[in-house]
Order: structure tokens, then C-alpha cells, then sequence
């Protein structure tokens, strides 16, 4: 099941969190500071009460930017991820034009994910990570139907 993030959930969130970043982990005041920003958006993924999985996206103007994905290590290779990636999509589409998304270069398995659901290589930034390392930034053309002329167009709106 997914469902939204809520404030008590962030024990279970960061621990998902450090045990996946390391040096990028997020802190705890981060993610507190997530609840008072009126573009973010935070989902967790249950499997039998227990958070195994979340995701904490930025929605300002057309543009819906991943800050944070991350699967329980020992859920890795079942298909989560790429749930969870699903569901954003389809939630952002009606609220925004692209998805962006930062992927360490070196993170091949999440970047397969990406690309198996339409996300694009568009640039790479160079030392973007704390240890040096760049990131792959890509992109997803969310598609809606454009209501005025009743055919698919590649902007979204609300």
C-alpha cells in the first residue's frame, strides 16, 4: 500500500534513508522540514504495516523534481521501486509537465529503473554528490489529455 507520509513515520523513513545513502543520508530535521513546505509531496510503501519504502517529491510550477527514493535493502530486486516510481507518475500526471530526477552515474540498477519507465539522460552535473561523484539528471515528459482540444498533448496541467 502507498500512502502519504506522515510526521510520525519519520523514524521508520530515515532509517530507510541512511541505511541507503550514507554520506548523501538525509537528517532528521530534513525530513521534518518536508512537513512545512507547502510543494512537498511524501509517500511511504507498506508491506504488512511495516514502511519498506518512500519517496519525497518537489512539485513547483510545471516541474515535479524526486528529492528522495529509496527501497529497504532487503526488498531490493521485488518490483518496489519500480511501484513506487508508477505511482508517482501517475499522481503527478494532471499536476505537472516534467519529472526530473538526479541518479548518482554509478547507480546502474536505478538508472535501468528510470529509463524502463520513460525517463531520458538529459545532462550530467558534474561533483553533484559530497563525495565527488556526478549525477545523471533525467527527465520524464508527463503526457494528459489537453481538455480544450480533446487530444493528447505533452503539457499538464491541474
Amino acid at each position: 500500500m502507498i500512502r502519504e507520509m506522515k510526521s510520525e513515520d519519520i523514524e521508520e523513513v530515515l532509517s530507510i534513508n541512511q541505511e541507503c545513502f550514507n554520506s548523501d543520508a538525509w537528517s532528521r530535521k530534513a525530513f521534518e522540514r518536508e512537513f512545512e513546505l507547502k510543494h512537498s509531496y511524501k509517500f511511504v510503501l507498506e508491506e504488512d504495516g511495516k514502511i519498506v519504502g518512500y519517496a519525497v517529491v518537489w512539485k513547483i510550477f510545471e516541474d515535479a523534481t524526486l528529492m528522495s527514493i529509496a527501497i529497504r535493502k532487503d526488498r531490493w530486486g521485488r518490483g518496489y521501486g519500480k511501484r513506487l516510481m508508477g505511482f508517482l507518475i501517475d499522481y503527478l500526471s494532471g499536476k505537472a509537465e516534467r519529472f526530473l530526477l538526479d541518479v548518482r552515474r554509478s547507480n546502474i540498477r536505478a538508472i535501468r529503473l528510470y529509463q524502463s519507465l520513460g525517463f531520458k539522460i538529459v545532462s550530467e552535473r558534474k561533483k553533484y554528490y559530497s563525495d565527488g561523484e556526478n549525477a545523471l539528471q533525467m527527465v520524464l515528459e508527463l503526457e494528459v489529455k489537453d481538455e480544450n482540444k480533446g487530444k493528447t498533448s505533452e503539457a499538464v496541467g491541474k
